[in-house]
């Protein structure tokens, strides 16, 4: 994943499997891919290989589960 040069980002992912796969829509202002995404994976300053473990922060939306609304 694609990183910022000094900053950690956020980015909206799904999860696959035993991978998390980051959404498009990942910009600073796209709300759509966080209403989406299972999980947001910390991504450090410089960015992240394939493969490599990184932080999940859990959305409440998809605690209970994938196909479930929690409104």
């Amino acid at each position: 994943m694609h990183g910022h040069p000094h900053d950690t980002r956020l980015v909206p992912v799904v999860l696959r499997g035993d991978e998390a796969v980051p959404l498009h829509y990942n910009g600073p202002a796209m709300l759509r891919g966080i209403a989406a995404a299972d999980a947001l994976a910390v991504v450090p300053p410089g960015g992240a290989r394939p493969g490599q473990e990184a932080e999940l922060l859990d959305l409440p939306w998809a605690s209970a589960g994938i196909g479930v609304c929690f409104t």
